[in-house]
């Protein structure tokens, strides 16, 4: 889910539920420099590929980029911590997939591309749950 921060309208996040935590995820520049260097000076955005499967991410990436994240908003949340997160998230019922759709509205919400809401208070569904 996207959302924009009572009266800051111009913080958006993506949120994370798991369990019965919400996490608030937001990639700054320095961030996505730092992840992007973890990832071998791989690109965010390529790390998606064109949607086949042999161009999907492992793992280690996605929670490279959760963990990343997590950072804006989650202040302290270790690596370790963010595979918890993962774990926990897969043993609600979420997916691998299901990562990936809200790591795209993180890269939305971070400026990557277009498609974050423009209007205070509009929200996009982000997650399976």
């Amino acid at each position: 889910m996207i959302k924009k921060m009572k009266g800051f309208d111009y913080m958006l996040y993506a949120t994370l539920t798991v369990g019965s935590q919400e996490y608030k995820l937001r990639l700054s520049a320095k961030v996505a420099v730092d992840v992007e260097r973890k990832l071998g000076g791989k690109s965010l955005l390529s790390l998606f590929g064109e949607g086949n499967l042999n161009d999907l991410p492992g793992v280690e990436p996605l929670i490279a980029v959760l963990h990343g994240s997590l950072q804006a908003y989650e202040h302290g949340i270790t690596l370790d911590k963010a595979y918890e997160i993962y774990d926990q998230y897969i043993e609600d019922g979420g997916s691998y997939v299901g990562l990936i759709q809200v790591l795209i509205e993180v890269l939305k919400v971070s400026g990557f591309f277009k498609g974050a809401p423009e209007k205070p208070g509009t929200t996009a569904q982000a997650t399976e749950k």
